[in-house]
């Protein structure tokens, strides 16, 4: 297996124009999203961030999220998803216990983060925000501003350093920051991957044993693998069951402002989705919509959820 994370990322490299992240109506493609990553790693490592540091990521399913994500772990720092529904109180909680020197931050984050006091410093960088902004903070478009490095900073990190830490939902007490290494990442990704192999094997040996009927019509139209995430990438639903396996295909990353079953389906049928997973009410909100019967769906391959 890889050794970390960021092995793993430079490897999408070689899908260049395809297109990896589809937002609303944005698009961009594995490579301009390499481009921005660099960028970012770039600011980042300048602002002393590194192995062991820790960014924090608060913002909706944007695509500063994931560029967010990638930099992040590709210089050995951790990234601590931010529950994006967390009041201020609960935003200052995990901020004090999770200590990350960068908080990355859409607009709705920061007017939350203006309503906390005493907070210790933190570097921020602001995300589709026109709001004045504090002395310690940039805006992502001047970030974004500056010159391709052409390369990942060189950084060296081991593969039991934390990639990610995300927190538990604090039902019963306060939210946990359950950390997750880079070796479990990748594990994860090969568990992914062994178990859609064996599925798909169980139901060819089943139909050729006769133990389920085949498959009746024409044939299935071969597509490329196109993701939906309904779901926030905070979590690892989302995250390491979603964005990892689809990046590491090639895979093309179909994200939404807010879950919208009308507007799921739109996408579904414009982005020729081949796999959506999300929580089972999500599917059942899709199968029971008024579109469903007049969207093009033929394109799903799978809806999972759990």
């Amino acid at each position: 297996a890889p050794p970390n994370m960021r092995v793993m990322w430079e490897a999408t490299a070689i899908n260049g124009d395809k297109d990896y992240i589809v937002y609303e109506d944005e698009r961009y493609s594995y490579a301009e999203i390499h481009a921005q990553v660099r960028k970012l790693a770039q600011y980042l490592v300048s602002q002393g961030i590194g192995r062991h540091s820790r960014v924090a990521l608060s913002m909706r399913n944007y695509p500063e999220w994931v560029v967010g994500y990638w930099a992040t772990v590709s210089i050995g720092a951790a990234a601590v998803g931010m529950n994006a529904w967390w009041t201020p109180s609960e935003m200052e909680y995990a901020l004090n216990d999770s200590q990350p020197t960068v908080i990355v931050a859409d607009d709705e984050r920061l007017e939350r983060l203006s309503h906390i006091a005493g907070l210790k410093p933190i570097h921020v960088i602001a995300v589709r925000s026109d709001r004045d902004l504090p002395a310690n903070a940039v805006r992502w478009a001047d970030v974004m501003s500056g010159a391709d490095p052409g390369s990942l900073p060189v950084v060296e990190f081991d593969t039991d350093d934390d990639a990610t830490i995300f927190y538990t939902s604090g039902t019963t007490g306060f939210p946990k920051g359950a950390q997750l290494t880079h070796r479990g990442s990748i594990a994860n990704i090969y568990n992914i991957v062994v178990m859609t192999t064996a599925v798909a094997m169980s139901e060819q040996k089943a139909i050729a044993a006769g133990d389920i009927p085949a498959p009746t019509g024409p044939a299935p139209v071969a597509l490329p693998p196109s993701f939906m995430a309904p779901t926030p990438l905070f979590h690892v639903t989302a995250c390491n069951c979603i964005l990892h396996p689809a990046t590491v295909m090639g895979a093309k990353l179909v994200l939404m402002y807010k879950w919208e079953p009308g507007r799921a389906l739109e996408l579904i049928e414009r982005e020729r989705v081949t796999t959506l997973s999300g929580v089972p009410t999500m599917s059942r909100e899709l199968l029971l919509h008024p579109d469903w019967e007049t969207r093009d769906t033929s394109s799903l391959q799978g809806m999972g959820g759990g």
